[in-house]
C-alpha cells in the first residue's frame, strides 16, 4: 500500500498552458500556488481489474 500526502494547488489562471497542443502555438504563463490544505492518495492492489475512486465525506462527491 502507498499513501501520499500532497499540498493542494490552486491555479488562478493559465491552467491549460501545460497542454502541448496549446503551448506549441500560444505563449503564456501559469499562476498557481500551494495552500495549507492537503490531498491524500492511497494506492493498494486489488484482486480484480476494477479501479475504485473514493472522495472524502463532505465534498459533495460520490465514491465509486
Amino acid at each position: 500500500m502507498i499513501i501520499s500526502q500532497t499540498p493542494l494547488r490552486i491555479s488562478f489562471f493559465g491552467g491549460g498552458t501545460d497542454f502541448r497542443g496549446f503551448y506549441a502555438q500560444e505563449p503564456g504563463m501559469v499562476l498557481s500556488s500551494a495552500i495549507d490544505k492537503y490531498i491524500f492518495v492511497t494506492i493498494k492492489e486489488r484482486f480484480d481489474e476494477k479501479i475504485r475512486r473514493v472522495h472524502p465525506p463532505g465534498t459533495g462527491r460520490l465514491g465509486g
